[in-house]
């Protein structure tokens, strides 16, 4: 066939008939030439002569090569002729005449074919780039014309109603009889598109088309115009094999010839099997300036092999056949043999389908399983969290009866169960600690790190004979124990059951065992979330002031941290004695839920503290103060608070009064209880945070302080919630005030707490409560003992 052999490509000179250019395979024709050359002198060297079978038909005779090349005078198309390769037997691979490479990248034979018949093609390069118009290009290959005359519609010669002879070496085969010769050109003609391209890009990867001949129309069903100035890529489609095409552009860029045949679209869509031989065209200074290729329609061809291929097997098949049958009776035992064992195959093929069938569908549950687990995960934030959240999904998603999670201590001496609420009924107590080395599944898991599955109670007992030692084994069905990993370090096992005894099959045991690792990395996170909140705990209350309980005044204090996050943040309350007997008091909110903000809080509560006791001061200057110092020392972040002093003069003292003055820095307003149940809202004029405008004006605001009264100061977090707003809020407060005035200050304090904030606080929260008791009686003991730290030298200015 043509496609299955290389091609001789030459460029020549149009108006000389010069060879300008000539690929590797028409070097082997004629190595020695020497180009520029005429072609008649090139086709002598090379040995080349009409072939025979070309004798003068219907007023046509057989043409040169400068004939060919020159294509159809009047139409432009490429023409051809059949050539025949004449050798000298003695003649080497290396010299002229020595014949064409049967396959592509291999050395010629060492002994070539005499009378080898090649098919020249010649067109000229009319509607090509300037550089290129005033050429021709010629193709010589070998033939194998009946195949092709079979695919074109070419009758077997009339006079023997055969086609031509098929014997020889490589493809290169006698020529039919000379009547269909005329025939065969025309469809050989029609059937070879041509196309040259120039390499472009960075790298020179890219080869757009500069020239088609008009048969690549026939071929592919692009015109011209649709083709030229893209990549030939464009006939690539989805079922082109990938490895074929990374060859050909790996020979592209090696600048050297390749021959493949590719699977190729049509510009209609269909597919067809597409022969490429593509030569590298090289300008006078040896740099690459073009490529040349020659493609042509090798469907038929193909599929034509594959049928001789199915034909051959099915030959064989029935010689094969033919020696099996020779008895009727061993026909029949060989039939029955197949029937049986077909049977069997379907049968067996059935239970394969229906264990991959049942196995797709326990990977697709187990999956959804790990899914639904690593989601529930992603909630738990402390360690009986993950223990509740394990047992619940497998519960849910595998039918588990319950179960339970255990932790390593840090001497991995033991392991302690987190909750045993979802163990088998009537389990021993002893079993909610485990030592290290002893003969029970969860410990072998951890030790072994392997997973230990048992069908029920009593492969459980035979597997560990010396369980009983601990404690009796309660009745189960199925179980498994699975060790905890985390970072290469085993912290706790998992332990679940069933109440049917069962073998789990592998892709549950799979999936039990992924679920462990799942559980292990949550474990670890709880534990660190739990180490971080409670150092962030021991910050948070290092940094809250042990209050003073001055003579007939009362202070309380809570402090709430958010349910989420790390339970530490910027809100604070303090309360300083000043050496003339006031007491001033501060609540606060600095931005912020995390060890920032609470760090923040600390620095802005020592300074508070310090500018409060270095002078005698009204509240608002000691807080313009604070803010000057802020800017200052440079300390970033905003605050909300109020600070008050508790004042009382010697008049005030006689009368059994005091007067509070504040000053308020866009914090939540102050709350005056009243003994008999009713609140007074301390308002005042809104202020700035602190932090924001160092050089902000303040003001201090003054009221009574009757004996019994109560004053509240708080932080947004008892107040503001999701779904209230802060009037609502401020609302409720003093509510719950007036409900239980008449209670202790604890006790009011405890109702704040549980009846405005609840379990789960969304924001953290301050509370600093100062009850005025009556002065012309003892100190009530609900008020406790009087308690006064060293006073500091000030005297509060009133």
């Amino acid at each position: 066939m043509v496609h299955e052999h290389p091609a001789a490509v030459l460029l020549l000179d149009a108006v000389t008939g010069d060879v300008v250019y000539v690929n590797d395979r028409a070097r082997q024709l004629a190595p020695h030439a020497q180009l520029p050359l005429h072609v008649q002198q090139w086709s002598r060297l090379a040995r080349l002569e009409v072939a025979p079978h070309q004798a003068p038909a219907a007023g046509t005779g057989a043409r040169t090569l400068e004939q060919v090349a020159a294509g159809d005078p009047t139409t432009g198309q490429q023409i051809g002729t059949l050539l025949r390769l004449t050798t000298d037997p003695d003649n080497q691979p290396d010299q002229p005449g020595a014949g064409l490479d049967t396959e592509p990248d291999t050395k010629p034979d060492t002994e070539p074919d005499t009378g080898q018949t090649l098919w020249a093609i010649g067109t000229p390069l009319h509607a090509a780039p300037a550089s290129l118009h005033a050429r021709s290009m010629l193709v010589l290959m070998p033939v194998h014309l009946p195949q092709l005359s079979s695919r074109s519609g070419v009758e077997p010669d009339s006079d023997t109603g055969t086609g031509a002879d098929t014997r020889g070496r490589g493809g290169a085969v006698a020529l039919p009889s000379p009547g269909s010769v005329l025939a065969t050109s025309s469809v050989l003609a029609g059937s070879l598109a041509m196309a040259i391209s120039q390499p472009t890009g960075p790298n020179r990867e890219d080869n757009p088309l500069l020239w088609v001949s008009p048969s690549f129309e026939h071929v592919t069903g692009y015109t011209a115009a649709q083709a030229v100035g893209r990549d030939c890529r464009f006939l690539q489609g989805p079922d082109t094999d990938p490895t074929t095409v990374a060859h050909l552009r790996e020979a592209i860029r090696a600048e050297r010839t390749v021959s493949v045949t590719l699977l190729n679209y049509r510009h209609d869509g269909s597919a067809f099997h597409n022969h490429l031989i593509v030569s590298p065209v090289f300008d006078a200074t040896g740099r690459l300036s073009h490529h040349v290729s020659v493609q042509s329609d090798v469907t038929q061809q193909v599929l034509t092999a594959r049928e001789r291929d199915r034909a051959r097997a099915a030959e064989e098949q029935a010689r094969t056949a033919e020696g099996q049958a020779r008895s009727a009776e061993e026909q029949a035992r060989a039939a029955e043999k197949r029937a049986r064992m077909a049977g069997e195959q379907a049968r067996a093929a059935g239970e394969r389908a229906r264990t991959a069938q049942a196995g797709a569908e326990a990977s697709e549950r187990f999956g959804r399983v790990l899914l639904a687990l690593s989601e529930a995960l992603a909630a738990a934030v402390t360690v009986d969290d993950v223990a509740r959240t394990v047992t619940d999904v497998v519960a849910a998603e595998l039918g588990a009866a319950g179960g339970g999670l255990m932790l390593a201590d840090p001497a991995r001496t033991r392991l302690d169960y987190v909750s045993m609420a979802a163990m088998p009924p009537g389990i021993d107590a002893s079993w909610s600690r485990i030592d290290w080395e002893e003969d029970a599944p969860p410990a072998v898991a951890v030790r072994t790190r392997q997973a230990i599955f048992h069908r029920d109670s009593a492969a459980m007992s035979s597997a560990h004979p010396n369980i009983h030692t601990h404690a009796a084994v309660p009745q189960m069905g199925a179980t498994v124990n699975l060790p905890l990993i985390a970072a290469d370090e085993v912290i706790g096992a998992v332990f679940l059951w069933w109440t049917q005894a069962q073998e789990l099959p592998p892709a549950q045991r799979a999936a039990l065992e992924a679920l462990a690792r799942y559980a292990a990395q949550a474990v670890q996170r709880a534990s660190l979330l739990a180490q971080r909140r409670s150092a962030a705990q021991v910050l948070q209350q290092s940094l809250l002031t042990r209050l003073p309980e001055p003579d007939h005044l009362e202070l309380r204090a809570r402090y709430v941290p958010a349910a989420v996050g790390e339970h530490v943040g910027g809100d604070w309350y303090d309360a300083i004695v000043l050496h003339e007997g006031s007491t001033t008091v501060v609540i606060g909110d600095v931005t912020g839920h995390d060890l920032a903000a609470a760090a923040r809080m600390g620095q802005l509560r020592g300074l508070l503290r310090a500018h409060a006791v270095d002078r005698a001061e009204a509240p608002s200057a000691i807080v313009a103060r604070l803010e000057r110092s802020m800017a200052a020392l440079g300390m970033d972040g905003l605050a909300t608070l109020v600070l008050a002093c508790i004042e009382q003069t010697d008049d005030d003292r006689q009368a059994g009064l005091r007067r509070l003055r504040w000053t308020n820095a866009g914090h939540p307003p102050p709350i005056l209880l009243h003994p008999d149940g009713h609140t007074q809202l301390l308002e005042s004029t809104p202020e700035l945070l602190v932090g924001l405008l160092p050089d902000t004006s303040r003001s201090d605001q003054v009221t009574a302080l009757p004996p019994g009264s109560t004053v509240l100061l708080y932080t947004d977090g008892l107040i503001e919630h999701r779904g209230r707003s802060l009037t609502d809020g401020i609302t409720d407060l003093r509510r719950v005030l007036s409900t239980h005035a008449g209670k202790t200050l604890q006790e009011l304090l405890d109702h704040l707490v549980t009846e405005l904030i609840g379990q789960a606080p969304d924001d953290d929260c301050a509370i600093l409560a100062v009850r005025a008791h009556p002065e012309d009686r003892p100190r009530p003991p609900e008020a406790g003992p009087n308690h006064l730290p060293q006073p500091t030298r000030t005297t509060r200015l009133t």
